[in-house]
């Protein structure tokens, strides 16, 4: 498995790449969790889709995307000021070139399994980490669900709350932040290790024309 990112200094997905993103997208929020986030033809599009917006997919062996997630600057609106300003509590809402938001966090392994999910979790999580570095992004804040933040505790990441809990949807979320500093790196390739101890070796599937999708690859990154 690999992680591709789009980002200024990154390569650039092409547009049927940003496609197949949205699509999975919608399959996640939409179809698995339950959400009901606005869909264009198939794709989960938001108005924050767009410039200056940098995305991570987790791309398998055959082509296959099992994971992503978006990156927002806090300096224009974003999700967390523009519809969760409640989540902050007392704080005021952060504004800082230095400080990005991370949503749109997806994991669906092709099989279903915790163990897979908690590989690509922890995969993109390390290249979350080390984007920011390339970025010089020293904060990153969020809106996740109670049951995320406890995985990042217990992964050993220093995460902080913003505010108390609220309902949100069919979701009990909360408004937080992490620091990019050496112990969330740390806490990533700790948890990389680990769930890619545990992952099984598995024959990767020839796709044959009957079946063939287009398959992500290195090249069509650079497009666009």
């Amino acid at each position: 498995m690999r992680i591709q990112l789009h980002s200024p200094v990154h390569d650039r997905f092409s547009d049927w790449q940003m496609d197949e993103l949205f699509r999975f997208r919608n399959r996640y929020f939409n179809d698995i969790r339950g959400w009901c986030l606005p869909v264009d033809q198939g794709r989960e599009i938001d108005r924050f889709d767009r410039d200056p917006a940098l995305y991570a997919a987790a791309i398998e062996d055959d082509g296959s995307m099992v994971g992503c997630f978006r990156l927002l600057p806090t300096e224009t609106p974003h999700l967390l000021d523009s519809y969760f300003p409640q989540l902050m509590g007392e704080t005021p809402v952060l504004r800082d070139p230095a400080i990005w938001e991370i949503s749109r966090l997806a994991v669906l392994p092709k099989a279903a399994s915790g163990a897979e999910t908690m590989r690509i979790t922890a995969r993109l999580l390390k290249s979350l980490f080390e984007m920011c570095d390339d970025l010089d992004i020293a904060q990153l804040t969020c809106v996740t669900d109670t049951q995320f933040e406890r995985l990042l505790r217990l992964g050993g990441f220093a995460c902080h709350r913003f505010g108390n809990i609220h309902r949100v949807g069919v979701e009990d979320c909360v408004a937080g932040y992490l620091t990019v500093n050496q112990h969330n790196h740390d806490a990533a390739e700790t948890m990389v290790a680990r769930w890619d101890r545990q992952r099984p070796v598995l024959p990767v599937p020839v796709r044959t024309p009957a079946h063939a999708q287009p398959l992500w690859t290195a090249h069509p990154a650079l497009a666009g």
